[in-house]
């Protein structure tokens, strides 16, 4: 069904996670740093989340900017819902988002999500980006027989973020498959590669979006592109989008 790959423990390697059909549940695929996944549904919390859900759609988004990236998975059956049975589109689920706690656990919080989480529909496919660039990542989705949905957050911009925006023109307009690291003193470092692959028949925003949690301090900023060359970034401050031509940096 969907993918999403994203640092979600902040160790600096990419781990998945990957929507099957009900009761198969969603599986979170951890990187050991090595090229070795291990399956951690049951530990994550995920495996019961997810279990009676045919996902789609799906990201890692740091919905609420704390610096953790969070879950968002579109919902819809293939096969018909009993309890729906004899109903019109028997195939609803309702969509699901999860908060990661920062301790390999995640909770649903779909039910304090807005209304919007509680209606139940055939959603596939589902894109990220800051649609009304206000700082945090919103959503749109879509239905089988049904709109197209725009979520837009209102809960991100109580913490601090910053965007960033490649440019590594001629060659890699936009710097897809680049690496960007995001250091904060005494901090995480946070890792995101610029992509717009992943998710289910959709492509999302090409910046780069990382939440900062409680403070906009940012020590600076690191790209590794995708011939392995870095170039580092100082005196950057948070609350920004930031677009950062290759060459410009300091090697």
């Amino acid at each position: 069904m969907g993918i999403a790959s994203g640092d979600f423990d902040l160790d600096g390697d990419e781990d998945l996670f990957v929507t099957n059909i009900v009761g198969e549940t969603s599986v979170l695929y951890v990187n050991d740093g090595r090229g070795n996944f291990e399956d951690a549904r049951v530990r994550s919390g995920l495996a019961s989340l997810t279990a009676r859900f045919t996902g789609f759609g799906t990201d890692w988004i740091d919905y609420d900017n704390d610096g953790w990236p969070d879950l968002f998975v579109a919902n819809g059956a293939v096969n018909i819902v009993e309890s729906l049975r004899g109903q019109p589109a028997p195939y609803r689920m309702r969509n699901q988002l999860f908060r990661n706690s920062g301790t390999g656990r995640f909770e649903e919080t779909s039910a304090s999500a807005g209304p919007a989480f509680a209606r139940a529909e055939i959603s596939r496919g589902a894109a990220f980006g800051d649609i009304d660039n206000d700082g945090d990542v919103d959503i749109v989705f879509t239905n089988n027989n049904g709109p197209v949905r725009l979520l837009l957050n209102q809960i991100g911009a109580r913490n601090h973020w910053i965007q960033v925006r490649l440019d590594e023109r001629p060659a890699n307009r936009f710097g897809i498959g680049s690496w960007i690291g995001v250091e904060r003193s005494g901090r995480p470092m946070l890792w995101r590669r610029v992509r717009t692959d992943g998710s289910y028949l959709s492509a999302s925003d090409v910046r780069v979006h990382f939440g900062l949690g409680s403070s906009a301090a940012v020590s600076a900023v690191v790209v590794q592109w995708p011939d392995g060359q870095r170039e580092r970034w100082t005196g950057v401050s948070g609350d920004r989008v930031l677009t950062l031509r290759r060459g410009t940096g300091q090697r």
